[in-house]
């Protein structure tokens, strides 16, 4: 008789087999890769659920549309909780950020299931469930992406609610204990808490890379009432295709509200001001109380302007919450750019202070060669062009070719960024490090190794790209275009940084590019053609000017 086989959906149990057990993705290794050798090549893995860049883009509409469609009702049920009648306004930033990436969560992890039901539906398997008992809460917002969409535990429950309605006649349910778990803590007082609560009230917040002086005086420019019309583009407009569902979507939604939404005090009504504008600080999307207060203002008829805050911004293809949340308020500050086909907003590009520090500030101090990674999440906590869960395995492999491809002498003089550690991701530094001895990690300041290594080399589109060329560090880059997908505006200057040698397609010809100018990294930077494509590509993604900055953000901000 055959043994029936296992679908693990959380975490490989100890004895663990290719034999004997099914994996519903790579999670299901996080934590326990030294455990179980060549993990990734060995067992059997439900596909990952989209199968093109088109696919990703019609789950986002869904997903997001979905979202916008509950603002309404859960509007009421908070309404009715907090005593308050507030406008949609309120509704629909307050709720919006948490409530799509739960939205993405459910539509990426059906989609799975979906899949798993296709492949393996007829075999007989014993699935291994957690109950529809189980009690999970979230403090807040970004607690709900770190102990929620990023955890194993609590996918486990979200698979068997989602696998529980639909599960094939030949699967066989073996239901775990309930699981109770509530994550996070009420955010401490104290006097660095209050500081931090009166500059994010500013007109002008702190803004990573702005000084104090410069929030209080952009924030001077910024008194007053507006006499410009308002254009922020309502949330309802922004609402497409709805998906359809096989399970019931709020059997997860109401339980993961954070409970910072239900706890914060909010006013009966809000009445309206004389127009004005106020620029928000990135933190309120993990920052409920913070993100509410904003919402209050935005009730009341206050004007908001977000700023770009980092890379991919105006680059990727598919993009899931920054178009809804950040684009479509009255003025998006932007690096550089006017256009992110196809995604609607009110650009505004100025010179970015965290920019304008450090630009032109590279001299090579180290002659290092310094390889920077990027965030490996198993577990999709949001749907955009960037790998999916079996893609980051091809992407970290990757960076084994490169380093395997450079002469030994150049990678004698290389080092390892890694990236943070998340709650799902890959091995990243440890497995690089146990592969190449004679590469080191890299530590400290990013910033430091960037401005006074000899060659910067970037496997992806993000923040260190838009520094290192305002910076002119020397920089090469290489990704798989088909997992990092770019919007056509981006493609075009991609292609210009490819034919001078920056920008590559694999790691084998980046490492081959590197061979070929390491004996005169700068002789080959400072090129005329180089640096036009580097001017270039600052002029639409890292803006700076000669000189100071200050008149130009003050002119902007009277004008919005």
């Amino acid at each position: 008789m055959t043994q029936r086989r296992t679908l693990v959906l959380a975490v490989a149990p100890d004895d663990a087999t290719p034999d004997t057990h099914l994996m519903a993705g790579p999670w299901c290794f996080h934590g326990r890769e030294d455990a179980f050798p060549d993990w990734d090549t060995r067992f059997t893995f439900g596909p990952d659920p989209y199968a093109s860049g088109d696919e990703v883009a019609a789950a986002i509409d869904e997903a997001n549309s979905y979202a916008i469609s509950r603002i309404p009702d859960l509007a009421l049920r908070l309404g009715a909780h907090h005593g308050a009648d507030l406008p949609r306004d309120f509704w629909d930033l307050t709720l919006y950020p948490w409530l799509t990436l739960c939205c993405q969560m459910l539509h990426e992890r059906q989609r799975r299931v979906q899949d798993m039901i296709r492949l393996w539906g007829t075999e007989e398997l014993d699935v291994p469930l957690l109950p529809g008992d189980c009690a999970f809460s979230f403090e807040d917002s970004h607690q709900f992406i770190l102990a929620g969409a990023q955890d194993q535990l609590f996918n486990w429950w979200v698979f068997s609610r989602i696998l529980e309605p639909q599960l094939p006649a030949a699967w066989r349910a073996v239901h775990a204990e309930p699981v109770t778990r509530h994550s996070g803590v009420p955010a401490e007082g104290g006097l660095r808490s209050l500081a931090r609560r009166l500059l994010y009230a500013l007109p002008f917040p702190r803004i990573k890379g702005f000084s104090t002086l410069q929030s209080l005086v952009f924030s001077m420019a910024l008194l007053g009432p507006r006499t410009c019309e308002d254009r922020t583009i309502p949330l309802a407009q922004l609402k497409g295709r709805m998906p359809v569902w096989r399970f019931e979507p709020d059997d997860i939604i109401l339980p993961s509200i954070p409970r910072a939404l239900c706890q914060q005090r909010l006013p009966r009504t809000v009445r309206q001001r004389r127009p004005r504008t106020r620029v928000v600080n990135v933190a309120s999307y993990h920052d409920d109380a913070y993100r509410m207060r904003v919402a209050l203002d935005r009730a009341a008829g206050t004007r908001l302007v977000f700023i770009q805050h980092g890379g991919n911004y105006g680059h990727i293809r598919e993009s899931a919450v920054v178009p809804f949340y950040e684009y479509r308020q009255h003025a998006f500050v932007t690096w550089g750019w006017t256009s992110h086909a196809p995604f609607r907003g009110n650009y505004v590009p100025l010179p970015h202070a965290q920019l304008d520090r450090i630009k032109d500030s590279h001299a090579d101090r180290t002659g290092a060669l310094v390889l920077v990674g990027a965030e490996m999440s198993l577990l999709s906590y949001r749907l955009d062009s960037r790998p999916q869960p079996l893609q980051w395995l091809d992407y970290r492999r990757d960076k084994a070719r490169f380093l395997a491809a450079l002469p030994d002498h150049v990678r004698a003089s290389a080092l390892y960024r890694p990236y943070f550690q998340t709650m799902s991701g890959l091995d990243d530094g440890p497995w690089v490090l146990r592969r190449f001895a004679d590469v080191r990690r890299c530590e400290g300041s990013l910033d430091e190794h960037m401005l006074g290594c000899r060659l910067l080399v970037l496997d992806h589109h993000g923040t260190t790209l838009e520094l290192a060329m305002a910076a002119n560090t020397p920089t090469v880059l290489y990704w798989n275009p088909e997992h990092w997908r770019v919007g056509r505006e981006t493609a075009a200057a991609l292609a210009e940084l490819a034919a001078v040698g920056i920008h590559h397609a694999t790691p084998d010809a980046a490492a081959a590019h590197i061979c070929r100018i390491w004996p005169d990294v700068q002789g080959w930077w400072q090129s005329e053609p180089v640096q036009q494509a580097r001017r270039n590509w600052c002029a639409q993604y890292a803006m700076t000017t000669p000189g100071s900055i200050n008149g130009i953000w003050l002119d902007a901000l009277r004008g919005l």
